[in-house]
């Protein structure tokens, strides 16, 4: 019985009159038969949506009808110049995400002071705005599918500045958690969306340089940003450095009014003729596509595309890493560590992983003619090809874990110690330029989403496991043993770029997103 006949059918209620003799008084119906009839209505409702509903591949096919009827808005074709401004402009909100997930920690001492917060609840106060960036990608990358990268990014980073005030008054510690948090989720967009940015804007030979920009920005940030949170509570007080935080957020946000819209089939659609437009699509379809289709995509790549499965993994690890270096690195070098130096120049001792970053971003464009030579090679893109600067960062990681541990002592400088960061911070580039350039390549219309997926699982691996940090030092019985360990799980982690490149091919293949076809 279809949804139509159910409708039309009658359904006997009981007389709300008392029955004559003439006309016997209804039977009244049933509670559990009544019951099954509204089950097998709402049933054909969600079995006649379902069936009216649109697949991944019937939108990537309107999508791609869409772009391929508009080509004189086509980002790619616009100039050199005007796409480099967009992309560093977009990349420097994703640089303040990360330089505000660690800027209160050069604040530490301050914050402990006023909240009494005990060593896991001041790594809290940076592991709560990487919670955050848990839940943002699942909001934020596929709105930016529906509606656009441009106006997503306006409204987060507007939102993103206004929690960081919000933390700037917090009056008690769970106040400024709980803001922390929503400063997180506002600012994840910046995480998922500006390597997206970048592949609207660049065709697949042209994105090498600038995803090396967006490489770098997760990673300078984090660098700097106990150096300014040491230098501002040291000068003006702990909450001056949310004030700022806020303030910043507020001037990108009139930057980013300068960004226009890139995302192809939103500007397809704004091009489209209006006698081209589709008839009006009802309002509970609109709402279901949006809320099964959108915004669940980045969780059903997380948990069914085997490419966004083993990137997750793999950019968990370095991430998770980064935040237990960031609160170990102070054991080694801050006031309650090895040489114990006051908060500012246990800020400067995180520049050498900046230093390294840049180091690392020079060398790309030796692997970037590696991928040139796969693709002219094959005769079409090899996505896998970009996978290649991932390959060196298992063993600089352990390089630069060892040293720092082992080095770490006062019969030697901290200068020579603070240098094992260069390597540490050219792994991390060079992690993170492969895996986000590999993702670009193959989802390109669902970029977004893919990266999207990828931040929700390193985000929270970030937020959960520095939190043992300060525990897992007391247990091991030192920084040098607890780098030990962490160099060893580093090194299993080996073959895993390998695997992909080998195996690529067929992943691809068996993807509900057609990558690398998009």
């Amino acid at each position: 019985m279809t949804f139509a006949d159910n409708t039309n059918q009658h359904i006997p209620f009981p007389s709300l009159h008392r029955a004559t003799k003439e006309q016997a008084a209804p039977k009244r119906m049933d509670p559990l038969e009544c019951f099954a009839v509204i089950v097998s209505q709402v049933e054909n409702l969600a079995n006649a949506s379902q069936a009216r509903a649109e697949t991944p591949f019937s939108i990537a096919a309107t999508e791609a009808s869409l772009w391929q009827s508009h080509k004189t808005v086509d980002p790619t074709t616009w100039s050199t110049r005007r796409k480099w401004i967009y992309t560093i402009l977009a990349a420097l909100t994703m640089f303040n995400a990360s330089f505000a997930s660690t800027a209160p920690n050069g604040s530490g001492p301050r914050l402990v002071q006023q909240f009494a917060l005990s060593n896991e609840e001041m790594v809290f106060i940076a592991t709560s705005f990487v919670g955050g960036c848990v839940a943002g990608p699942i909001l934020w990358a596929p709105l930016s599918e529906v509606y656009g990268r441009r106006i997503v990014l306006l409204i987060s980073m507007l939102c993103y500045a206004l929690t960081n005030i919000g933390c700037a008054l917090a009056p008690i510690k769970a106040v400024l958690f709980g803001s922390r948090f929503l400063a997180g989720v506002f600012a994840s967009s910046a995480f998922s969306n500006t390597a997206a940015l970048v592949t609207d804007l660049f065709a697949p030979p042209d994105r090498a340089k600038p995803m090396v920009v967006v490489s770098l920005a997760p990673l300078l940030g984090p660098c700097f940003g106990p150096l300014f949170g040491a230098g501002v509570s040291k000068n003006l007080g702990w909450r001056y450095v949310f004030w700022l935080l806020g303030l910043i957020g507020l001037v990108l946000e009139l930057v980013l009014l300068l960004v226009p819209e890139t995302y192809a089939p939103v500007l397809a659609k704004k091009g489209k003729p209006k006698e081209n437009i589709d008839p009006k699509v009802p309002w509970s379809r609109k709402a279901r596509s949006l809320l099964v289709l959108n915004l669940g995509r980045p969780l059903n790549m997380m948990l069914r595309e085997p490419i966004v499965m083993c990137a997750n993994f793999y950019l968990s690890f370095f991430f998770a890493l980064i935040y237990v270096l960031f609160a170990s690195w102070p054991l080694i070098f801050g006031p309650p560590g090895i040489y114990r130096l006051d908060a500012v120049h246990t800020g400067i001792t995180f520049l050498p992983m900046a230093l390294g970053g840049i180091l690392a971003a020079l060398l790309l464009p030796l692997c970037e003619r590696y991928y040139v030579r796969r693709c002219k090679a094959a005769g079409m893109p090899v996505p896998e090809a970009k996978l290649l600067p991932s390959f060196f960062a298992p063993p600089l990681v352990a390089v630069g874990l060892l040293w720092a541990g082992w080095l770490g002592r006062r019969s030697i400088p901290y200068e020579v110690t603070m240098l094992a960061g260069i390597p540490i911070g050219a792994a991390m580039v060079l992690v993170f330029q492969g895996w986000i350039g590999y993702l670009g390549d193959c989802y390109r219309l669902y970029s977004s989403s893919a990266i999207a997926a990828t931040v929700i699982g390193r985000s929270l691996s970030g937020a959960t496991i520095p939190l043992s940090t300060h525990r897992l030092h007391e247990k091991l019985g030192g920084i040098a043993y607890l780098y030990t360990m962490l160099a060893g799980l580093v090194l299993l982690t080996t073959p895993i770029p390998y695997l992909v490149v080998r195996y690529g091919n067929r992943l691809r293949s068996r993807s509900m997103y057609k990558p690398g076809r998009a």
